[in-house]
């Protein structure tokens, strides 16, 4: 996967408002999401697909920081 093809994926979530059955956005802003498993479960399950961290799909698909390791 090259850059362009995450900002191609960011551009389509924005432009069409969702995510697909191949990709997924996650905040990510305080920690780890909890609900990732159960989308990492669900793509091995299918044909695999593509997790976007700093996206926050409950704000138009923008972009947002995520939380620094580092610091907890």
């Amino acid at each position: 996967m090259t850059e362009q093809d995450v900002i191609d994926a960011i551009e389509y979530m924005q432009k069409y408002q969702t995510e697909t059955d191949n990709l997924e956005a996650k905040t990510a802003k305080i920690d780890f999401p909890k609900k990732c498993y159960d989308t990492i479960s669900a793509f091995a399950n299918k044909n695999g697909g593509i997790i976007i961290f700093g996206i926050n799909e409950n704000n138009n698909f923008i972009e947002q920081d995520v939380y620094d390791v580092n610091i907890l």
